[in-house]
Order: C-alpha cells, then sequence, then structure tokens
C-alpha cells in the first residue's frame, strides 16, 4: 500500500463525501435544485482554512456548483479564500460577501440552496438551526457541537430537517493506523 499523508487522504475523502451527497439528491425527487441545467449555489459561512476546503471540495464535486455567498467575522479571511477559490475556479466563484456576527444570517437568506458551515464550533448549534429553519440543505464540518445544550439544539434541528426533507451532511474524521 503507497503512502497517503493524512492532509491528502482527508481532502479526497471529503470531496468524495461531499460528492455522495449531492449523488444521492440526484435519486430524490426533491433533490437540492430543480434541474441538471441549473446550478447549485452554495454559501459559505466561515472562511478560514476548512471553509475553504471545503468550499473547494463542494466546486470539485460537481460543474454545476457555483460559490454565490460567503460571511466571515473577518473581511481579510474572506478575501484570502476567494483569492484561492477564484484561482482554482474562476468562473464559479461569484459570492456575494457578508461580515460580522450576523454573516450567516445573510449568507442563508442570500437565495443559496446549500449552506457550507465551516465557523468554530461553538457557533454551529446556532447557524445549523437557522439553515435549517429557513430550508436549507446543509454541510456543516465537525464536531457539530462542543457541549450538551449545543448537542441538544443540533438534534433538534436535524428532526426539522428531516421533516423538511432537507439534505444534511457532516464532515468526519478516520483515525487509523496501519497494521504491521
Amino acid at each position: 500500500m503507497g503512502k497517503t499523508g493524512r492532509r491528502s487522504f482527508l481532502q479526497k475523502s471529503g470531496a468524495a463525501l461531499l460528492a455522495g451527497s449531492f449523488a444521492l439528491d440526484l435519486v430524490n425527487p426533491k433533490r437540492a435544485y430543480a434541474s441538471a441545467a441549473d446550478s447549485l449555489k452554495v454559501g459559505l459561512v466561515g472562511c478560514g482554512g476548512r471553509g475553504t476546503g471545503a468550499a473547494m471540495q463542494a466546486l470539485q464535486a460537481d460543474p454545476g456548483t457555483v460559490i454565490t455567498a460567503m460571511g466571515d467575522i473577518f473581511p481579510a479571511q474572506m478575501d484570502m479564500a476567494i483569492k484561492e477559490l477564484t484561482e482554482a475556479f474562476p468562473d464559479r466563484v461569484k459570492p456575494t460577501k457578508f461580515t460580522g456576527f450576523d454573516a450567516y444570517k445573510k449568507v442563508i437568506d442570500s437565495g443559496v440552496d446549500v449552506v457550507l458551515l465551516a465557523t468554530p464550533p461553538v457557533f454551529r448549534p446556532e447557524h445549523f438551526s437557522a439553515a435549517v429553519n429557513a430550508g436549507k440543505h446543509v454541510f456543516a464540518e465537525k464536531p457539530v457541537a462542543i457541549d450538551a445544550p449545543g448537542v441538544r439544539k443540533i438534534l433538534e434541528s436535524a428532526k426539522k430537517a428531516k421533516e423538511k426533507n432537507l439534505s444534511v451532511v457532516s464532515g468526519f474524521c478516520f483515525r487509523y493506523d496501519f497494521a504491521k
């Protein structure tokens, strides 16, 4: 077996997971988008390294994905993410930019189909709840919560997402050791 670095493994498996989640929507009549000709509008909340990576993986997963909204507390962080994403996908990164603590609300309300949640996990339960209440499909990085009240809020929102037939996917982490 060849040596695969942790970063390479996570990038490839994350892209496969995201692509698989979008592929599952193809067999569901209530997909995340209306027709094959439409683009899938993606909003990113949290433009740090993991958020930029998640957006990159979403763009790699399907040629119909377009980043249409991005939100972060720090404008400079968002500008770096836009630069990196635009270099890789110049025609598919056309975001409306939102900054501040309420940027997540503005991204959710901007008309996106899918919201990528990649802020620090302390904010994730609130952001997830807002996205589900707005009827948005969600990819949430792990961990989805850091304490018991947050977990309960996530579980409550997940029930609502199921009732609304929304797709919800979470990031994951593998710990492994090659047997010798």
